[in-house]
């Protein structure tokens, strides 16, 4: 979890990321990584996850809810979903494959 937390707070002070489920459906093409919690609808999901596979853009289930994700990225609100315009390829297999 600490390479999530890292590559987070990269995205964040580098301005290379995207809020929000429509957002990241948005900005799908460009991204390195999209995380997505379980407050995402399935409709949503499917359509966000669709546009992913499309682009090649990997995708990360989050296991705590839009809260926890959103102090996870120093906000004062709730984040269900968060493209990753930012980190290098092995960061993003750690976060992948859990380690």
């Amino acid at each position: 979890m600490r390479n999530l937390e890292k590559i987070i707070k990269d995205a964040l002070d580098a301005k290379k990321c995207k809020f929000g489920a429509r957002e990241v459906m948005h900005s799908t093409k460009g991204s390195r990584l999209i995380v997505l919690t379980k407050s995402v609808s399935e409709a949503m999901k499917s359509k966000i996850i669709e546009q992913a596979q499309a682009t090649e853009v990997p995708i990360f289930d989050y296991n705590g809810n839009s809260l926890q994700l959103g102090k996870l990225c120093n906000r004062p609100f709730r984040v269900s979903a968060i493209a990753l315009k930012i980190g290098d390829d092995d960061e993003i297999r750690n976060i992948l494959e859990g380690n």
